[in-house]
């Protein structure tokens, strides 16, 4: 299906012309931060999937969603515990949703479905797909809602905006709802990297979340995602690094300090009364924590800085869990899906990273094949399976890209 027909972006070439435009008008919450000045660093691309890590990356995602998504909404990493013991594979029972993937895999995957079909990102070719399925989301999550219902208004003709689609980003879309499927924004720029790669991710945030926060961390966990292709495979950095990288990226982007109260229900005990930017936090408190000792559990529970779905929860969340156990695929993907709050989004977006840094290999065959929901409906492929689907799309993309 062709979604442009209502494009707004006549006259443009690229997602970067209205990037420019909105950071200058103040449109969109964004500062015009130096990482917009530089291009990617060309890496062996022959190699990277000749070690399988396109497909480590998107499905680390698939993985990390489904084993998570069984206990994510009924329970806390306590309650869970309790409930479970440690998990450590799909789970069975009255209480859960077994093999089971929601949002974070499918508007992953149809991301990489559409880049498919344009061969590079197109904003409403992409927010027309979200819309058209909007149906299908599992787990959806508000923001995103009611950021669709407004391009669903937009792509029909009616007066509204691209930035308005997004709501009031000072009380709105700041959730993980865009940070959870970051990964497939690189794939059209592996071959010929350049600076577009931050415009299309940012972009392609904005689709549903305009908060500085959700912006920000998208463009800086691109960056991240970049960087951890550079490296060999298996070759994992040292614990602060993934806290040093993100910092570089995300303080030249944020706008303004976080609400003061928080405007959230719980506020997790470390950010209560905090006075700063998301970044200030991370190098902050979050640093000083790893540096002490503090353990991913507390770290990320609401006597930490949490782990719900938010993502002034969800980044720290992310980046202790890598920086405790980015050297695993296994141990990353097992401590999210049991000492995180919102598990399935946590340990997606860490299943892309560490899926990328150690490749398809590392993922166990059981955690695959124990997904067995149909509820992708890509083009052509509507009767199969959602493994099925996503490894049909792995596959094209790693011949396309």
């Amino acid at each position: 299906m062709n979604y442009s027909k209502a494009s707004l972006f006549d006259g443009l070439s690229d997602t970067s012309g209205l990037l420019d435009e909105y950071i200058a008008t103040k449109k969109i919450a964004l500062r015009k931060g130096r990482i917009f000045s530089t291009s990617p660093t060309q890496f062996d691309v022959n190699s990277i999937h000749a070690q399988e890590r396109i497909e480590g990356m998107l499905l680390g995602v698939a993985v990390g969603d489904s084993l998570g998504h069984s206990t994510e909404w009924k329970f806390d990493p306590k309650s869970r515990h309790e409930r479970f013991g440690t998990i450590l594979d799909h789970l069975h029972g009255p209480d859960v949703r077994s093999g089971r993937i929601s949002d974070d895999s499918q508007m992953t995957f149809w991301l990489v479905e559409r880049l498919l079909a344009c061969g590079h990102f197109d904003f409403d070719d992409v927010a027309g797909c979200f819309v058209d399925r909007q149906s299908l989301i599992v787990g959806m999550g508000s923001n995103t809602a009611a950021s669709l219902t407004r391009h669903r208004k937009r792509l029909q003709g009616s007066d509204v905006a691209i930035y308005e689609c997004v709501g009031d980003p000072n009380s709105e879309g700041r959730g993980n709802g865009a940070l959870m499927r970051f990964a497939p924004v690189i794939l059209p720029h592996l071959r010929f990297p350049s600076g577009e790669l931050w415009s299309d991710a940012a972009m392609s945030a904005f689709i549903t979340h305009g908060n500085t926060v959700a912006l920000s961390s998208a463009i800086a966990f691109t960056h991240l995602l970049w960087k951890v292709l550079e490296r060999p495979l298996g070759d994992c950095p040292n614990s602060e690094w993934w806290l040093d990288e993100y910092l570089h990226v995300a303080q030249d982007l944020e706008v303004g300090a976080l609400p003061l109260p928080l405007n959230t229900d719980p506020i997790p005990k470390w950010m209560v009364g905090f006075r700063g930017t998301l970044c200030d936090f991370v190098d902050g408190p979050v640093r000083k924590a790893f540096q002490k000792g503090v353990t991913l559990s507390e770290a990320c529970s609401l006597d930490g800085f949490g782990s719900r779905a938010d993502c002034t929860q969800t980044v720290p969340a992310v980046l202790y869990v890598l920086m405790c156990h980015a050297d695993s695929f296994e141990s990353s993907i097992i401590a999210s899906v049991n000492d995180t709050k919102d598990n399935d989004s946590v340990a997606a977006i860490v299943g892309a990273l560490v899926g990328a840094l150690h490749g398809k290999q590392t993922i166990r065959k059981k955690w695959l094949n124990g997904i067995r929901s149909y509820s992708l409906k890509a083009n052509g492929m509507e009767s199969l399976s959602d493994l099925q689907t996503m490894q049909t799309l792995c596959q094209r993309a790693v011949l396309k890209f």
